[in-house]
C-alpha cells in the first residue's frame, strides 16, 4: 500500500512538472492579413513577458501587418515592463500599443514603447511612481522612461514626470504631483497619437480595415502559473509544502501529509518555471536539501552539517524562485511562521485525538491500523533496543516490538530506554544508562 500510494504521488507529480511546462505544438500559417492584438491586463510580472513574446514570435512567423499591445493595467514589476519594452523595440513588425483603460507604472513605459499609441475615451496613463521611493530606483526608471519617449519621438520631460514628482512641466504639471495623462491631455501634449473608440477604427486609422486580428491568449498551463505565482497563492502552497512534509515525517508510511506537500510542491515549482523564473536546477536542490535533511534525521545521530546543508539547499531553491528579493523575503518568512503555527496546533491539540488517530498509522505484522489510545499507557515503561536507534530504530517492551526515536542521540543495540512521550504514533525513549550516568 505504501508503494503504491508513494508511486502515484510521484507520477502526479511529474504530471505537474512535466506536463504543465510542456511547450505548445502550434503554430500559425503565415497569412498577411493578420493583425495579432496581444493583451497585457492585470498584474505585469514574468508571465506577462512569456505572452507577449510568445505573441510577438507568433506574429513574425505568420508575416502578420502589425502587432497591438491592448493595455488595461495598474503596474506590476519593473524590470518585467522594461523587457516587454524591449521586446517591442526588438521586433520588426509595426506596434501599436493601445490603451483601453489604463496604463498605469510599468504599464505607462510598456505604452510609451509602440511605435503608435492609441488611448480609448476616458483611459488614462502615467503614475509610475517607484517602489520603494528611492533616488537610485527613481533615477533609473525616470531615465528609461525619457529613453524610450525619446526613441518615439515624444516629450521626454512629461515621461519623467510620470515617475518623479518633483519635476514640474509648465502648464502640465505642478511640482511634487505626479503626472497622469487622460486620453485627450495625452493627444493634447502629443503623448498620444489619437484616441479611437474601438477596434475598427483603430484598424482604419492604420489603414487595416478588413485585416483579420488574431488575439494571443495564455494556455491552460500559462493561466495557471499566472495563478501560482501570485505571491499570497505562493504563500500558501509553499505553507503546504512545510507542513504536508512535517506531518509525513511524523507518520510512519507513506500517506496524506507527504502527497500533499508533493503536490504542492509541484505545482509552486511548476508555475515559477512556467514563466521562466525557476529553473529544473533549483528543483534539484530543492530534492538534495530534503534528502540530506531526512539522511540527517533518520541516519546519522544528532543534528550536524548534513541537516544544516539540507535546509540550506531548501531555503535557497524556495530563495531563487521567486523574481525579486522583495517577493522571496516576503513569501518565504510568512510560510515558515504559518508552518510553524501549524505545527503547533496538530501537536497541541491533534496529536492523541481521534483526528490524529484516524489519519495516523502504526506498521504491525498484519498491515497498518489507526494508532490507538493504549500507547499513552507506554509512557514510562521500559524496553531493549533491538535495532541501533539513529535516531530511529525498534525496541521491545514486554514482548512487543515497536518502532521509536531517540531524543536525536545515536543508541546502540542492547540498551535499556524508557518511553517518555507519545505524539500520535511517535514514540519517544531515552536511555537509561545515559540517566544513570
Amino acid at each position: 500500500m505504501k508503494k503504491k500510494v508513494f508511486f502515484c504521488s510521484f507520477i502526479f507529480l511529474l504530471i505537474i512538472l512535466l506536463g504543465l511546462t510542456w511547450p505548445s505544438l502550434l503554430g500559425v500559417t503565415a497569412n498577411s492579413d493578420l493583425v495579432y492584438r496581444i493583451p497585457v491586463q492585470g498584474n505585469i510580472d514574468p508571465g506577462m513577458v512569456n505572452l507577449v513574446q510568445k505573441g510577438i514570435d507568433e506574429a513574425e512567423e505568420a508575416g502578420a501587418k502589425a502587432i497591438i499591445i491592448e493595455l488595461d493595467t495598474y503596474g506590476g514589476l519593473v524590470d518585467s515592463g522594461i523587457k516587454i519594452k524591449d521586446a517591442i523595440f526588438v521586433t520588426q513588425l509595426p506596434t501599436v500599443t493601445h490603451v483601453g483603460n489604463r496604463a498605469w507604472s510599468a504599464g505607462a513605459l510598456i505604452a510609451l514603447a509602440g511605435e503608435k499609441l492609441t488611448m480609448a475615451p476616458g483611459s488614462s496613463m502615467g503614475a509610475a511612481e517607484t517602489r520603494p521611493r528611492e533616488e537610485k530606483y527613481i533615477s533609473a526608471l525616470r531615465k528609461e522612461f525619457r529613453a524610450t519617449a525619446e526613441r518615439r519621438e515624444r516629450d521626454p520631460e512629461l515621461a519623467e514626470a510620470m515617475v518623479d514628482s518633483r519635476l514640474e512641466v509648465p502648464g502640465v504639471i505642478e511640482e511634487e504631483k505626479l503626472l497622469t495623462l487622460s486620453a485627450s491631455e495625452a493627444v493634447d501634449n502629443q503623448v498620444a497619437d489619437l484616441m479611437v473608440k474601438d477596434h475598427n477604427q483603430l484598424l482604419e486609422e492604420l489603414t487595416l480595415g478588413g485585416a483579420k486580428i488574431v488575439t494571443v491568449t495564455p494556455t491552460p498551463a500559462e493561466r495557471l502559473a499566472g495563478i501560482v505565482t501570485n505571491p499570497a497563492i505562493s504563500t500558501f502552497l509553499l505553507t503546504l509544502v512545510f507542513l504536508g512534509l512535517f506531518l509525513e515525517g511524523i507518520t510512519p508510511g507513506w500517506g496524506v501529509g507527504g502527497t500533499l506537500g508533493l503536490v504542492s510542491l509541484g505545482l509552486l515549482f511548476s508555475g515559477y518555471i512556467i514563466n521562466g523564473i525557476a529553473s529544473w536546477g533549483l528543483i534539484i536542490l530543492f530534492i538534495v536539501g530534503l534528502f540530506l535533511l531526512v539522511l540527517e534525521l533518520f541516519v546519522i545521530p544528532g543534528f550536524g552539517i548534513t541537516g544544516a546543508g539540507g535546509l540550506l539547499c531548501i531555503f535557497t531553491s524556495l530563495f531563487f524562485i521567486f523574481p525579486t528579493t522583495e517577493i522571496a523575503l516576503t513569501v518565504i518568512p510568512i510560510a515558515v511562521i504559518l508552518s510553524a503555527i501549524g505545527v503547533v496546533v496538530m501537536v497541541k491539540y491533534f496529536g492523541t485525538s481521534h483526528f490524529w488517530e484516524r489519519i495516523s498509522l502504526q506498521k504491525r505484522e498484519e498491515g497498518y491500523t489507526a494508532t490507538s489510545k493504549n500507547q499513552q499507557d507506554l509512557i514510562g515503561q521500559r524496553g531493549t533496543v533491538l535495532t541501533p536507534l539513529r535516531p530511529a530504530g525498534t525496541i521491545e517492551v514486554t514482548g512487543k516490538r515497536l518502532d521509536v526515536v531517540s531524543q536525536g542521540e545515536f543508541i546502540e543495540s542492547g540498551t535499556e530506554v524508557e518511553v517518555i512521550e507519545v505524539l500520535g504514533s511517535r514514540i519517544i525513549v531515552k536511555s537509561i544508562k545515559e540517566e544513570s550516568d
